[in-house]
């Protein structure tokens, strides 16, 4: 009897030390760490690496981020995709081919397609804070990092939850696996950080489709960080120039 109302109370207690507000007040302080870096500048090799065949495709481009809502791709290599740009602002996406003539706009309704043929989905480039994009749930914590459940507010989204694993130290994410909508694995995105200054910013960003056994691998170079970037940088007309 002893024992089980030792169970009961053991199992009460580690329950709810686990509560909402730590997973969220945890998801506001990675909040707090990536917009402490104003922007970013850099140089962008992208590998798409067919996991099967070990058959791989590179593409390049320079990368503008400010803030967390604005960024801005401008591909480089190869010839076929010189010129192409895709634009996040708040709320809209939009990409430009050179061919046409006219940046796009990306509808919600297109979020889950690839973004240039990557593992990473239009969803995954979101530019808004975690804060606002999920809601998050304590499951644990690991030797160096905490691990939450993630689950998208927008109930049009891919996915059913993210289990993301965050720095315990800089609050930065280490690790995300995306579920699908039947809570099947999908994807692993793992990161890995240089220090600038007194900031740690991703230098490389790994996105596996097990599905499809497909990887896709951003690796950044020549970073520069609080440049203070000019907010018409971060416009549809720029990305025609």
């Amino acid at each position: 009897m002893k024992t089980t109302l030792y169970y009961i109370i053991f199992s009460i207690f580690i329950f709810s030390s686990f509560s909402p507000d730590e997973a969220s007040d945890i998801l506001k302080k990675v909040d707090q760490a990536e917009i402490s870096i104003k922007d970013k500048t850099a140089n962008v090799e992208m590998q798409m690496i067919n996991l099967k065949t070990g058959k791989k495709k590179i593409k390049k481009a320079i990368y503008f981020q400010k803030g967390l809502d604005k960024k801005l791709f401008k591909y480089t290599y190869p010839k076929s995709d010189e010129g192409i740009a895709t634009l996040n602002i708040p709320g809209e996406v939009y990409l430009y081919l050179p061919m046409f003539k006219k940046p796009k706009k990306i509808t919600n309704m297109a979020e889950s397609n690839k973004f240039n043929k990557s593992d990473f989905s239009l969803e995954d480039m979101n530019t808004d804070s975690y804060s606002k994009l999920y809601k998050a749930k304590k499951l644990g914590d690991e030797a160096n990092n905490y691990k939450l459940k993630l689950i998208p507010k927008n109930p049009k989204s891919s996915y059913s939850h993210i289990i993301a694993h965050f720095n315990k130290k800089h609050y930065y994410a280490e690790k995300f696996e995306y579920f699908d909508n039947k809570n099947n694995l999908l994807k692993v995105a793992t990161y890995k950080y240089i220090k600038i200054g007194t900031h740690w910013v991703s230098s490389t960003v790994s996105m596996t489709n097990v599905k499809k056994n497909h990887r896709t691998i951003f690796i950044m170079t020549d970073i520069k960080i609080n440049s203070k970037l000019s907010d018409s940088l971060f416009s549809v007309e720029n990305m025609i120039k």
